[in-house]
This record gives C-alpha cells, sequence and structure tokens, in this order.
C-alpha cells in the first residue's frame, strides 16, 4: 500500500516532470515561432496547444487535491527563474482557481478534463496578454478592446480543444498503465 507521503513524492515528480516539459515545449515554439514579435496576442494562440495538453495531463495524472495548485506554483517558478514575471503571475492565479474549480468537478473524465483544461489555458492566454500589458506596457495597437475580446475568445475554445485532446491522450496513458 502507498502511504501518504509516497503519494505527496508522486504528486511533487509528475507536476514537476509535466511542468517542466510543458515549460521547454512552449519555450522552444515561441522561440522558433517568434510570435510574440509579430503579435502580444498570437504567442498564446501557439503555446496553448502541445503545452497546455502536457499541463492537462499532469493534472490528470496526479488526480488529488493540491495537484493543479502544484503545477501552477512550479510553472511560476520555472518562468520566474527566466524573468518572466507575468506569467509567472499568471500560472500563479490559473493554478489557484483550476485548484478551486477541480475540487468541486474532478480530475479525470471528459468534463472535468475539458472544464480544467478550458480554464487553464483560457485564463492563462488572457492573463498573460493583461499581466504582459501590467508588466512590459500597453502596446499602441488601434481597437485594442476588441482584440482582447476575439482572442479571449479564441483562447477559451481553443484551449476546450486541447481539452478534448488532452482526455483522450491522458485516458490512453492511464489505462496503458503509463501513469497511474
Amino acid at each position: 500500500m502507498i502511504g501518504k507521503n509516497e503519494m505527496d513524492r508522486k504528486s511533487v515528480i509528475y507536476a514537476s516532470v509535466f511542468s517542466v516539459a510543458s515549460f521547454g515545449v512552449a519555450a522552444a515554439m515561441s522561440l522558433s515561432a517568434s510570435l510574440y514579435v509579430l503579435s502580444v496576442f498570437l504567442d498564446p494562440v501557439l503555446t496553448l496547444t502541445i503545452p497546455l495538453i502536457i499541463i492537462s495531463i499532469a493534472i490528470q495524472a496526479i488526480n488529488q487535491k493540491n495537484g493543479p495548485l502544484l503545477v501552477g506554483l512550479i510553472n511560476s517558478i520555472l518562468y520566474a527563474v527566466f524573468f518572466l514575471f507575468f506569467l509567472s503571475v499568471t500560472f500563479l492565479v490559473v493554478g489557484i482557481v483550476v485548484e478551486m474549480v477541480s475540487r468541486k468537478i474532478g480530475y479525470r473524465g471528459l468534463s472535468a478534463v475539458v472544464i480544467n483544461t478550458t480554464l487553464a489555458g483560457g485564463l492563462a492566454g488572457v492573463l498573460s496578454v493583461l499581466f504582459g500589458f501590467i508588466f512590459l506596457g500597453i502596446p499602441k495597437i488601434q481597437d485594442l478592446s476588441m482584440l482582447l475580446v476575439v482572442f479571449s475568445i479564441i483562447y477559451f475554445l481553443e484551449s476546450a480543444i486541447m481539452g478534448i485532446i488532452s482526455n483522450s491522450l491522458g485516458k490512453f496513458l492511464i489505462n496503458s498503465g503509463v501513469i497511474k
């Protein structure tokens, strides 16, 4: 039988491994595409794909209270180490919100995974733009409020699609025994 300390260790290992993997993939995708240079709104569109799926699978793998919070905290630390404080704050807020919601709806199953992933990705997209404005300054863009609304909708829709994909991948990894 697995003791309480063993479960905590497993959670920390899963959260750390999946967070580092998500961070690495997000960094590689952002640097290779350089979308942030084109528009503050485009970078989250790219990073709300594979990195978000990795985070969603982490929450399914941990499958217990404080899992989303732990993932958010580790991601926050990773982004702070690289002086991306606006993303660090973003992941702290996202971790707290997803933790509160997941305690009510759970961590696994189609509806729980889609809701958690949609919240995580949608909030990460919107908050990264807003905190980016606060930390880095507001760009001179015409129709800024309209762009915020349009891209917020895109972030949440894209995250819902990633939630469906994450549920399928997570279920496969769990059923095949790769994740317990």
